[in-house]
């Protein structure tokens, strides 16, 4: 694969005649000619600056160095590590943000999971380093970074739980009482019969299924669940701090509902710590169907925030990305509204395919058939483009009116869109790096504001 820019520098000159032309329905004007000269080099923007501050690609591009084939989606995790999600080389590919590639992720290339190669499609890390992904089916899947890179010493086979009115109960971990006192409050687990030779322990390291739709035990209270088989997961985001839990979109019942946190084996690691693991057990369908504001129409990509507010971008009418938050009865409501905030002018967007949100709550929309990244603060309003060029091009319009000609010079902005063919996915990391999934030419490519940080990345004081 070329990793150079995309360039069909043929279409420049139609698309500046209809630019011009455009401006000049704004008059009574019987027609319209333009005379442009082009910048020597489209890729030289000293002259054709766009303003002092506009994003600026950070190189290296990341391409087929590292082999992808068809990279889908991209997560960054609290250590810094990115994980990439590719679903025809059946593996999350994990970078440190300098480009090296770390070790200790063999697990998650070549995906089996009970003997099925898995492609994945979306890919997010929560605070527990738990690596969540999904393949597009009713299943949710997990590989746990922290587990495997400290090692599994012992796994609990036994325990005494204590109720301040029952008193105390032996329990077999292998059992569904384990399992109801070590998620009941009221029980608490006071002492622990360890196990270091239990074959779970193996499976726990491996990538193993945490929530299946077709499975009642994990999904009973879903008003879907005799058909929740038939459900496509789009997308998943983690929550953060005491949320205790997870969030995904489901393309097929049109819908975006929470996962829960369900306790399930206790776990002692190489390094002396104890950690409950857990399964997903279904808690609420959040929004449902609708084209109105803060309904679901074929969800693509979706994010939350410190706060708890959901964003989430879909292809269906008429929106195409969405913020809701929780109300003070428990429902969640759209944040923005039509005719009030520029996000929510129809049709806006062209089958954007994600959506990221920083720490400030600004929102990376990948507005793919646009073939760019489109950047809004947290009011709503647009604030820049990226993996597009801007160029202000000196040109002379002549405009006739009747008898009577006019020569007007002028400065047409122009937006170059050469580098991005199908951007799929974008995340952002806390220095304000843009990292974007650019899937057919098998590339990430990462961009910075140009005023916030120097040529190796540290912030500018």
């Amino acid at each position: 694969m070329n990793s150079s820019p995309i360039t069909n520098a043929s279409i420049y000159p139609s698309l500046f005649r209809q630019i011009i032309c455009s401006l000049c329905l704004g008059f009574i004007f019987t027609s319209c000619v333009e005379k442009i000269a082009l910048p020597s080099d489209l890729n030289e923007d000293d002259t054709f600056s766009a303003g002092d501050i506009k994003y600026i690609q950070v190189n290296p591009i990341w391409d087929e160095f590292y082999g992808f084939q068809t990279p889908i989606e991209i997560s960054i995790g609290r250590d810094g590590y990115i994980f990439i999600a590719d679903s025809s080389d059946h593996s999350i590919f994990v970078i440190e943000q300098d480009g090296d590639i770390p070790t200790g992720f063999s697990s998650l290339k070549n995906l089996f999971v009970n003997g099925d190669l898995i492609a994945p499609i979306d890919v997010d890390i929560d605070d527990k380093m738990n690596v969540l992904f999904i393949d597009g089916s009713q299943r949710v899947f997990r590989w746990n970074q922290l587990w495997n890179h400290t090692g599994i010493k012992a796994i609990a086979a036994s325990g005494i739980f204590t109720n301040s009115f029952h008193g105390d109960s032996l329990v077999d971990s292998n059992t569904n009482t384990w399992v109801q006192f070590a998620n009941d409050p009221e029980w608490t687990l006071s002492e622990t019969v360890w196990d270091s030779t239990n074959t779970l322990i193996d499976s726990l390291l491996l990538p193993h299924i945490i929530y299946d739709g077709a499975l009642i035990k994990y999904n009973y209270s879903d008003v879907h669940y005799e058909n929740s088989g038939l459900s496509t997961f789009s997308g998943i985001s983690s929550t953060e701090g005491t949320a205790n839990g997870f969030i995904v979109t489901d393309n097929y019942f049109n819908r975006i509902f929470k996962i829960l946190w369900k306790r399930t084996h206790k776990i002692q690691l190489n390094t002396g710590e104890v950690f409950w693991c857990h399964d997903g057990l279904f808690d609420r369908n959040i929004q449902g169907y609708g084209t109105g504001a803060g309904t679901v129409n074929q969800p693509t990509g979706v994010d939350v925030d410190y706060a708890g507010n959901i964003y989430y971008s879909q292809s269906g009418n008429f929106f195409g990305v969405h913020k809701i938050h929780q109300s003070t009865g428990g429902n969640y409501v759209s944040t923005y509204e039509r005719f009030v905030h520029e996000i929510m002018e129809e049709n806006f967007f062209s089958n954007p395919q994600d959506i990221a949100v920083d720490d400030k709550q600004m929102m990376y929309i990948a507005n793919t058939n646009e073939r760019e990244i489109q950047v809004f603060n947290s009011e709503g309003d647009f604030f820049r483009k990226v993996g597009i060029e801007e160029i202000i091009v000196d040109t002379t319009l002549t405009i006739i009116t009747g008898t009577d000609t006019t020569v007007v010079d002028t400065f047409l902005t122009v937006e170059l869109k050469e580098e991005l063919l199908n951007p799929r996915a974008v995340t952002v990391d806390d220095r304000g790096v843009v990292y974007i999934v650019d899937t057919p030419t098998q590339r990430i490519i990462r961009y910075r504001l140009s005023n916030q940080l120097d040529e190796n990345l540290n912030p500018i004081q």
